[in-house]
């Protein structure tokens, strides 16, 4: 079972990166788009998507006016290029509102909330448990189906509210339990907590400047202060000294 979900939007530079947002997370499955207003509603009636992605761009009609034939039957994401319409977009129920373009972090934090706004048995989560040291299972958050996760495949793990997320090497998967619960399923001599919001694999760092963390996919994640100490008690036990050291 997956989140189901559409797009109605005049851009096609936004459909493309909604797309690609969409692609990386497991259990959301795009149903359909199409950059015609009128076209898109009705097959949003006849196809049912748990939610739209609704552009307010429009050019015939506001994407905001359009929101009230599907309000009934399914939940509504508003996407813009400005602010302007976010008073409007809200007072129709909006699940979210989100700026072109959309950003990676800002569609996992929008997914989030739709999560919360689905029926309560969408929203099934148990505590992921360690079952070899090499991979773990979770439960999706969106369904029930246990999801196997390869530990070498996980660059970090992040805290943003009540989920937790985690970044693989190609894809993304959210599930809803408390960091600290997550930490203790790992080995602790591979995954290391940096920030109250993050969990590393050391695997994956390239180099530390400072209370900078960047990893081999390019992220940079901030070292927290109450973790420095334990951080870098940790990396110098690996440092590989050179002919100068003393």
């Amino acid at each position: 079972m997956k989140i189901t979900c559409y797009i109605i939007d005049e851009d096609l530079n936004s459909i493309d990166t909604l797309k690609k947002h969409i692609d990386d997370i497991v259990f959301l499955e795009l149903i359909g788009f199409h950059t015609k207003a009128e076209e898109g509603i009705a097959e949003v009636k006849t196809m049912l998507p748990d939610f739209v992605f609704l552009g307010i761009d429009m050019p015939v009609s506001q994407g905001v006016d359009f929101s009230a034939q599907i309000a009934s039957i399914t939940k509504i994401v508003y996407i813009s290029m400005f602010t302007a319409y976010a008073f409007e977009a809200f007072k129709h129920n909006a699940i979210d509102y989100l700026l072109k373009p959309v950003s990676k972090l800002k569609f996992i934090q929008c997914i989030g909330k739709i999560i919360y706004a689905l029926p309560q048995p969408s929203m099934v989560t148990q505590q992921p448990k360690s079952l070899n040291p090499s991979y773990i299972y979770l439960k999706e958050l969106a369904t029930n189906r246990l999801f196997k996760i390869e530990l070498d495949d996980i660059f970090y793990i992040e805290s943003n509210n009540n989920n937790v997320i985690f970044n693989l090497d190609k894809e993304t998967c959210i599930v809803q339990v408390p960091l600290k619960k997550i930490i203790i399923q790992l080995p602790a001599d591979t995954f290391l907590r940096i920030h109250k919001s993050f969990i590393v694999n050391h695997k994956k760092i390239i180099h530390i400047d400072g209370n900078m963390v960047v990893l081999k996919n390019k992220t940079v994640l901030l070292l927290g202060s109450t973790y420095r100490e334990s951080f870098y008690n940790y990396i110098r036990t690996t440092i590989v000294k050179t002919g100068r050291d003393k």
